[in-house]
């Protein structure tokens, strides 16, 4: 009897122990062998051999497993790394390429309420809808993003660029397509990145034009506390081709004149544009959503009359913490033969995220933030802004200008969506010249996410 419940306890033990892992069935085992030592279940000289055996098993399974281990990285050491922290980049163990699909959706409810300027407008849009894909070559880079919320392919970025060190600490590169051009800040801030669901009223505009096809060139230091940019380009690509006779020549540089870590800094930038004549001028401009129906901003300048134009930005952004802040300024002069028709605009923004994370620096711009809790993060922002496009050729009839401000409350869920709240209203509003009474606001929801 003795004989048989020692068996089925010796048998039960190998039976838990082969259900086990390895490491954990074998210190099981060798525990329950020792109470059935200490118990006089089994002769010392039956626990000795026992545990012989359990440790000769726990050898054989290492080394089982150190031999696997050997062929896995054996037959995996000549495949690509793959990250998928918020994205998917495929690159060689050596660093040598890497590959990133990319792309942005971005869905708006509108209530926009026109105060009988004109009929209100709601709704809701798909505002950006991006596919493409970036990566590089050694020291080759390459990037090609399409928007295809309008129903026809919009070509976005379409470029090649190289980069090398002039030294340890300053960099250049070079893109040859189109990208973005070097002026202006608001305009170059990625739309996956921005406070407020739109631009300032003059960004990303023909007065602060965004893309362009040409050649871009920049040099800066290594942690991106100056750069120096400059583009000479030749209009955006619309049917694969651009169709200006006039080239523009843009150039930017900024500065970090404070600097104590990422999250504690103060940029100051400044922008200048000139752009040749005989390609006309005209631009106009919603205030409140980006379905307005009616554009009061507008300049018109025939092509017989466009002599070219000269324009410059100064901007300045700063983050302490939780708190950002952000300005810039705007001055576009068109020379025509009747005279100089001359656009000013500014914007002033500051942000603060509730939940403790803060505004993210990078190579003089702002990207995306990581939340801090699982439960995401939280940010509140505010910007006044005017826009003021002076009168023609001494025509009292002319000019308009608008007044705006808008609050926002953003929500990011993870590090690649979030879900945003505006609401803007204009405050004063002028038309060809007369001042009106009327003070468009819209309330604003979009949805995005990015990768």
């Amino acid at each position: 009897m003795k004989l048989k419940s020692t068996s089925l306890l010796v048998a039960g033990a190998l039976f838990g122990a082969a259900v086990m892992p390895a490491h954990a069935g074998n210190e099981a085992m060798m525990d329950l062998l020792k109470v059935l030592r200490d118990k006089g279940t089994i002769s010392a000289q039956d626990y000795d051999m026992l545990k012989n055996a359990a440790a000769a098993d726990s050898e054989i399974a290492e080394a089982e497993k150190a031999e696997i281990k050997k062929e896995v990285e054996e037959a995996t050491a000549n495949m690509p790394n793959i990250t998928t922290d918020g994205k998917l980049v495929v690159a060689d163990k050596e660093g040598n390429w890497e590959f990133q699909p990319i792309g942005r959706v971005m869905w708006d409810a509108i209530d926009a309420d026109a105060d009988d300027l004109a009929e209100d407008a709601q709704g809701t849009e798909l505002r950006r809808a991006r596919l493409g894909f970036q990566g590089s070559i050694y020291d080759w880079g390459y990037k090609f993003e399409a928007d295809f919320a309008g129903g026809d392919a919009s070509i976005k970025d379409a470029y090649l660029g190289y980069g090398n060190k002039l030294s340890d600490n300053v960099k250049w590169g070079v893109k040859l397509g189109q990208s973005h051009i070097p002026f202006g800040l608001n305009t170059k801030i990625s739309s996956k990145y921005m406070s407020f669901m739109d631009r300032p009223l003059f960004a990303d505009t023909d007065w602060s034009p965004a893309r362009q096809s040409g050649v871009v060139a920049g040099i800066n230091d290594s942690d991106y506390k100056w750069t120096l940019s400059a583009g000479l380009t030749n209009g955006g690509l619309s049917g694969g081709e651009t169709t200006d006779n006039g080239s523009t020549f843009a150039a930017r540089a900024s500065f970090v004149p404070y600097m104590a870590s990422s999250t504690q800094l103060i940029q100051i930038g400044a922008g200048y544009l000139t752009r040749g004549g005989g390609d006309g001028f005209d631009d106009d401009q919603r205030v409140v959503s980006h379905i307005d129906n009616t554009k009061p901003i507008d300049l018109v300048v025939a092509s017989s009359d466009d002599d070219g134009s000269d324009a410059f930005t100064v901007d300045a952004m700063a983050i302490f913490g939780s708190f950002h802040a952000m300005a810039e300024y705007l001055d576009y002069t068109n020379d025509t033969t009747a005279g100089d028709i001359d656009t000013t605009g500014y914007a002033i923004e500051a942000g603060y995220f509730l939940t403790g994370e803060s505004l993210k620096w990078k190579k003089g711009y702002t990207s995306g933030i990581s939340p801090k809790s699982k439960y995401g993060a939280w940010q509140v922002a505010a910007r006044f802004e005017n826009m003021e496009v002076d009168q023609i050729a001494g025509n009292a009839t002319s000019g308009d200008e608008a007044d705006k401000f808008s609050l926002g409350i953003n929500y990011y869920p993870t590090k690649n969506t979030r879900l945003m709240l505006n609401y803007d209203k204009v405050t004063d509003l002028t038309i060809n010249g007369i001042s009106r009474d009327e003070e468009p606001s819209a309330l604003k929801f979009r949805a995005q996410a990015y990768w």
